[in-house]
């Protein structure tokens, strides 16, 4: 979180290669979930979301925002969705750490989970306000949002020490460089309730060779560590006998798909991060 690229202050969204896609791109599940969750007519998303995007580019200028994959909707396309629904339901607390605009949190919310059970965390509150605003729930919705820094040992998120029992990571942990990502995971252990079952879910951009990366759009020189299935399970490890736990790790390595249409005319830096490869893992506390 604290290695967020840096907020333009005048810039014009547009003039930046991630900003070359348009509401048009968004898929039918972020469509479905603001019809029928945000009661936003059909006619009327595309202008509402790109309002909504030009909001939160000026928050954190993120290539996520800009590529509208803040309504990719992740979390319901991974294996466990249904047994993650369930256990909110059944009382269970659902963290999602670096919750960006609070989708995943909605659409959890629409299929049946009581908002209440939900906590969203990320170090901008400005996008908690965006997300707000992008789904028209600030009256209704129960989850309770933290604008906290992950490595902040004394930010208002580590209140929630040992309460949480499933935790949702997307986007978030190839933000940074290896040593940083152990005390992420570290961070993570400490959230979680200490008793077999705690979860861990997310996505991330990956490699099959393990190693350091520039992320394209980041004009910082830092490197961000990209994971093939066998180092992520390997900082697993190493993190479980830092804090005494241990941890069952399931991860993939796929490739994303897009039609050639899909990628016509879009810059260098757009293509090689729509066709890059992405981890999915769930981890589990034994």
């Amino acid at each position: 979180m604290s290695a967020a690229p840096a907020v333009p202050n005048s810039q014009n969204p547009r003039k930046i290669e991630f900003y070359d896609l348009d509401a048009t791109a968004l898929t039918e599940p972020g469509r479905k979930l603001l019809r029928e969750y945000s009661g936003i007519p059909e006619a009327e998303i595309n202008s509402h979301v790109e309002a909504m995007r030009i909001k939160a580019f000026q928050v954190c200028p993120y290539p996520c925002i800009g590529m509208f994959q803040f309504l990719d909707l992740s979390l319901m396309s991974t294996p466990v969705y249904e047994e993650v629904l369930a256990r909110i339901k059944k009382g269970d607390k659902f963290l999602d750490l670096g919750c960006c605009l609070g989708q995943e949190i909605r659409q959890l919310v629409a299929d049946g989970a009581p908002s209440a059970n939900t906590y969203g965390s990320d170090l901008y509150g400005g996008l908690i306000d965006v997300g707000y605003d992008l789904f028209k729930d600030r009256d209704r919705l129960q989850t309770t949002f933290i604008a906290a820094d992950v490595f902040d040992d004394k930010s208002p998120l580590v209140a929630l020490a040992g309460q949480v029992d499933i935790i949702y990571t997307g986007a978030f942990f190839h933000l940074f460089g290896i040593e940083e990502q152990e005390k992420v995971a570290a961070r993570v252990v400490q959230l979680l309730a200490p008793k077999p079952g705690s979860m861990v879910i997310g996505r991330q951009s990956g490699h099959e060779e393990a190693g350091e990366f520039g992320r394209a759009g980041d004009k910082s020189g830092r490197k961000h560590f990209r994971h093939n299935p066998q180092s992520w399970k390997a900082l697993w490890d190493r993190v479980g006998e830092r804090t005494g736990s241990k941890w069952s790790v399931e991860a993939d390595l796929k490739m994303r798909e897009y039609t050639l249409a899909e990628l016509e005319g879009k810059s260098e830096a757009i293509r090689r991060k729509m066709t890059g490869m992405g981890l999915r893992f769930v981890v589990r506390r034994l």
